[in-house]
């Protein structure tokens, strides 16, 4: 298939994991500029890589930073301040994240990058489509399946790249990855980190490592997205004129059950793996700050906070999924994106990078 061959993309969402690897991968591709859009830009960047502010909640603000800039791409990865993972949990009684500001954002963004030169609009989904935080859902995964019941502002942001595509003449795409996992601290949820400092205040206490999520998590089939898969696979969608107004799952491509991944992962911190005991990380964690503070410093870790690298509710929310989470990678493979990521030797790679980088001991 043909690519692409140059243009100026726009990240807007610019300091989440996956697009921070977006930028790197498009900062190094020759005749690609990549501007990174966001609230509160990062104080150092790469000499190619430009970051400007810009309120996505406010039209003009949007204009004004892109004033005179001619974009060709836009991916759009941002998201209204939404409700804690723990009031997503599967069958929690909230679990409803608002409609019109996540539409009204996106539609911010894309008008301020609307222009003659304009060709292509990415919104980054997720497996919430398929209603992952209701409860079960058929699997594998189809992008055709017609989801849950409404709301879900992924419909709605869908919806409205359709219509203004049409309209103005440009190609849209939407990816709806899993799970994404990649090295941050201090930033958006994440699980792998979570899981990492869970089992260093396990061992500092003397304790094996328990399984803490429901019985039927540990059984189930599960998938992840590496962060920089998902990265990969977009600037694929904004490049490849034949895979334009088409919504992609993007998972590794593999799939594993807690049951096997869980001892290896003890293994890793020098543990041994204990019995599923399901319980609260958010309650049982939440006295556990002086505990992480005592492990930070017998490690000479980063001076961060307990809550800067765990994430106790996402953890919650992603490791009590009782059924099977599986995406079908069948549409993006036969389009032509093939990349595979291993998620377990993923795991353990993360969290080794996460021990030299003095995060996690």
């Amino acid at each position: 298939m043909a690519k692409e061959d140059g243009g100026t993309l726009v990240v807007a969402g610019a300091t989440s994991v996956a697009t921070q690897h977006l930028i790197e991968i498009v900062s190094k591709t020759p005749n690609w500029n990549v501007i990174g859009l966001c609230r509160n830009p990062p104080s150092d960047s790469p000499p190619n890589v430009r970051y400007v502010a810009a309120d996505f909640e406010d039209p003009d603000s949007c204009k004004r930073a892109l004033k005179g800039i001619e974009v060709t791409h836009l991916v759009y990865a941002a998201r209204s301040r939404h409700t804690l993972y723990t009031a997503m949990m599967p069958h929690a009684k909230v679990s409803i994240e608002s409609v019109e500001p996540n539409v009204n954002m996106l539609r911010n963004v894309t008008q301020a990058c609307s222009g003659p030169t304009l060709r292509h609009v990415h919104a980054l989904a997720g497996t919430k489509w398929y209603g992952l935080h209701f409860g079960p859902f058929p699997t594998p995964a189809l992008e055709s399946d017609p989801g849950h019941m409404p709301p879900n502002f992924y419909f709605d942001q869908q919806k409205f790249l359709i219509e203004e595509s049409t309209r103005a003449g440009w190609g849209w795409s939407t990816s709806r990855p899993g799970v994404i996992s990649g090295e941050t601290a201090g930033g958006a949820p994440n699980m792998l980190a979570s899981i990492g400092v869970y089992a260093a205040i396990c061992r500092h206490l003397g304790l094996p490592l328990e399984f803490p999520g429901k019985p039927g998590a540990y059984t189930s089939l599960m998938e992840l997205t590496e962060a920089r898969q998902l990265a990969e696979s977009i600037f694929w969608m904004c490049r490849t004129p034949e895979a334009a107004n088409q919504a992609y799952n993007v998972t590794n491509g593999d799939l594993f059950r807690w049951e096997h991944v869980w001892p290896t992962l003890a293994a890793h911190f020098g543990m041994k793996a204990g019995p599923v005991r399901h319980f609260s990380l958010v309650q049982w964690m939440a006295d556990k700050g002086p505990v992480w503070d005592e492990i930070v410093k017998q490690n000479n870790l980063q001076p961060l906070a307990l809550d800067q690298v765990a994430s106790w509710g996402f953890a919650d929310f992603t490791l009590n999924y009782d059924y099977d989470v599986i995406s079908s990678m069948t549409k993006i493979r036969l389009a032509g994106f093939h990349r595979t990521v291993d998620s377990e030797a993923m795991m353990l790679d993360q969290l080794t990078q996460y021990r030299e980088q003095k995060i996690l001991p």
